[in-house]
C-alpha cells in the first residue's frame, strides 16, 4: 500500500457543493408554495454546475486511491465501484417505488425500459438534451450524473494503467471528448454525450498527478490541464453559432454552461489556492460535516424534498419541509455510515 493522503479541504469542497445541491432541491417546493422569493432562487439555480465539481473530484480521488494501491485489480476495482454507486442507488430507488405508491402515481410512472436504464447506469436528464436513452428513475432528476460517474470510472482504470505518453495524455483526452461531442451533435445519442464530458473528469486525474509529482499547483503546471478545458469549452459552443434564440437549461446552451463551469471553477480554485486559500476555513470549513453523507443526501434529496415535500397530503409548510429535511439527513447517514460499511464487508 502506498503513501496515505488526507485532504480535508476536498472534503469540504464535496460537503460545499452536496449543500448547494441540496437547497437547490429544496427550494424547488419551496419557491411553488411562495415560500421563499425569486432572487434565492436565482442564486441556488445552478444545482448542475455543482455536480461537475463531483466530477472534477471523482477523478482526482480515484488517481489517489489507485497510487495507494497500485497492484489493485480492475476486478477488484470493479466490485469497489459497484459497490458504492449501486448500494446508495438501490435504495434511492426503492424510496421513489414507495413514495409515489404512497402518492398513488406507481403505476402510472413506472416504466420497465428505464428501470433496464437505471440499472445500466445510462440514463440522463432527457428532457432539456436530445439523444438521450432512459430517464432517472421515477423522475428522480439527481440521477442523471450517476450515468456519467459509472463509466468515468470504468475508463479510468485502463487508461491510467495501461496508457502511453502520459505526458501529452491531457491532449489525447481532450481530442477523444470534442470528438465524442462533434458525434453528439451531428448524431445525438448517449454513448457520444458521456464520452465529451470525460475531459472533465480526467482533468481530476491529471491534477493528481501534479500533486504526486510536485505537491503543488500553479498556473505554468497546471497550463495544459486549463488550456484543454477552454478548448473544450471552445468546441462546446460552436453549437450555439446556430441558434437563434438561447435557452440556458437546454442543449446547446447547456452543455456549454458546464464545460465553462468546469474552466472558471478550476481558475478561480487555482487562483485562490496561490493566494493561500485565503478565510477559506472560514467560508467552506464548515461543510466537511456533510462529507461523509453527500452521496445519500445527494440522491435521496429529491425523492424526499421534492417528490414526497411536493405531492404528499401533508399541509405544506416550513415545519413539513424541516421534519423532510431531517429524515433524509437521518436516511444519509444511515446509508452511508452504517448499511455501506456491511455491505462492503459482504461483497468482496
Amino acid at each position: 500500500m502506498g503513501e496515505k493522503f488526507y485532504f480535508p479541504k476536498l472534503d469540504a469542497i464535496r460537503g460545499a457543493a452536496c449543500f448547494y445541491i441540496l437547497v437547490h432541491n429544496f427550494i424547488y417546493g419551496l419557491h411553488s408554495l411562495d415560500l421563499v422569493p425569486d432572487f434565492v432562487k436565482l442564486i441556488f439555480s445552478a444545482g448542475q454546475e455543482a455536480v461537475i465539481i463531483f466530477f472534477l473530484l471523482s477523478g482526482f480521488l480515484v488517481r489517489i486511491s489507485l497510487y495507494r494501491h497500485p497492484n489493485l485489480s480492475f476486478g477488484n476495482y470493479l466490485i469497489k465501484r459497484f459497490r458504492r454507486i449501486y448500494f446508495p442507488l438501490i435504495i434511492s430507488m426503492l424510496l421513489s417505488v414507495l413514495i409515489l405508491a404512497w402518492n398513488g402515481t406507481l403505476v402510472k410512472k413506472l416504466s420497465g425500459v428505464d428501470i433496464i436504464g437505471n440499472f445500466l447506469l445510462l440514463q440522463d436528464f432527457g428532457s432539456v438534451k436530445p439523444g438521450t436513452w432512459f430517464y432517472p428513475f421515477l423522475g428522480n432528476l439527481p440521477l442523471w450524473s450517476l450515468s456519467y460517474e459509472w463509466w468515468f470510472y470504468m475508463m479510468f482504470y485502463p487508461i491510467i494503467h495501461w496508457a502511453i505518453n502520459p505526458t501529452h495524455r491531457i491532449y489525447y483526452i481532450l481530442l477523444f471528448s470534442a470528438a465524442s461531442y462533434g458525434i453528439y451533435v451531428i448524431l445525438p445519442n448517449q454513448i457520444s454525450l458521456i464520452c465529451s464530458y470525460f475531459i472533465v473528469a480526467w482533468v481530476g486525474v491529471e491534477m493528481a498527478n501534479l500533486f504526486l509529482k510536485e505537491r503543488t499547483f500553479t498556473f505554468q503546471n497546471m497550463r495544459a490541464i486549463l488550456l484543454s478545458l477552454l478548448g473544450m469549452v471552445l468546441i462546446s459552443a460552436i453549437p450555439l453559432l446556430g441558434e437563434s434564440e438561447f435557452k440556458p437549461g437546454y442543449y446547446p446552451f447547456l452543455m456549454f454552461r458546464h464545460f465553462l463551469a468546469a474552466f472558471l471553477l478550476l481558475a478561480g480554485g487555482l487562483y485562490w489556492y496561490r493566494h493561500k486559500l485565503i478565510y477559506f476555513n472560514q467560508i467552506l470549513g464548515c461543510f466537511s460535516i456533510l462529507a461523509p453523507i453527500s452521496y445519500g443526501i445527494y440522491i435521496f434529496s429529491y425523492p424526499i424534498l421534492v417528490q414526497w415535500g411536493l405531492n404528499s397530503r401533508f399541509p405544506k409548510n416550513w415545519a413539513f419541509y424541516g421534519l423532510n429535511l431531517i429524515i433524509l439527513i437521518g436516511l444519509a447517514y444511515v446509508t452511508e455510515r452504517k448499511w455501506q460499511p456491511a455491505i462492503d464487508r459482504w461483497i468482496k
